[in-house]
């Protein structure tokens, strides 16, 4: 049995089609009439799901991946939920179950406690995704400033905009804005900032450096941005509405 699956472990028969394809699923299929009982093989049948919006199938398949393996995939689960699915009261539950099993341990590039305090803020719960944004910047910074990366630095001075702590919030998205040159989210929210504390034509042209960088094709360069817009992320649409008012 140990050989079977390490055959379709090393050999990955459906990754020589498109993952969207009617193959990938079969291979996985057979694959899992052998191994019914293998956690990567559901979340691989779950990946396509997901990546093409079949999010209830996507969760089915990805839920026997974290029954059959929870610390392998409880993190995925609670950040698909997150960023996929939106259901950021679940996300957070995930979250903090594999945080507390895994406290070093990160999810596509970021810390658990990062995917906590964005699923907070979109909850409105501002402390608490402050507290947890915070937590993740300042673990990080222990390895050196460099070591924090400008998403982190998005996301918090993200919250602090929220609260009305502009000073705060303007260097977090500066610190963002020092790493990404073309961060169009950061100037966008920068921009707001500086229309709270009446720098009016300073907001204007951040505003259109934001649109000239989506245009260009700027983004966040996260990985799944392909599939899905990330929170809070911006698009020109936005971008125009603020403008027109100013």
């Amino acid at each position: 049995m140990k050989a079977k699956k390490e055959k379709y472990i090393t050999q990955k028969h459906w990754h020589k089609f498109s993952y969207n394809s009617s193959e990938w699923q079969m291979y996985l299929d057979s694959a899992l009439a052998i191994e019914p009982k293998y956690a990567y093989l559901w979340q691989q049948k779950s990946m396509p799901n997901f990546k093409s919006g079949k999010y209830y199938d996507g969760m089915k398949f990805l839920n026997k991946a974290v029954e059959y393996d929870t610390l392998a995939w409880l993190g995925y689960r609670g950040f698909m939920k997150c960023v996929f699915m939106k259901d950021y009261a679940n996300a957070i539950t995930d979250l903090k179950a594999i945080y507390k099993k895994r406290p070093i341990d990160q999810i596509m590039d970021h810390s658990f406690p990062f995917w906590i305090g964005i699923s907070y803020l979109k909850l409105g719960k501002l402390d608490s995704a402050d507290y947890y944004l915070g937590l993740s910047v300042n673990n990080s910074l222990l390895k050196g400033k460099e070591a924090v990366h400008y998403v982190d630095w998005f996301y918090w001075g993200l919250t602090k905009y929220k609260q009305k702590k502009y000073k705060e919030a303007l260097s977090y998205l500066e610190n963002a804005m020092a790493q990404n040159s073309h961060f169009p989210d950061a100037e966008y929210y920068k921009a707001m900032v500086l229309l709270q504390i009446n720098q009016k034509e300073a907001a204007k042209v951040l505003l259109v450096q934001a649109k000239t960088n989506i245009e260009a094709g700027y983004r966040m360069n996260e990985d799944n941005e392909s599939y899905v817009n990330y929170p809070y992320q911006i698009t020109t649409f936005e971008i125009d509405e603020v403008l027109a008012k100013l």
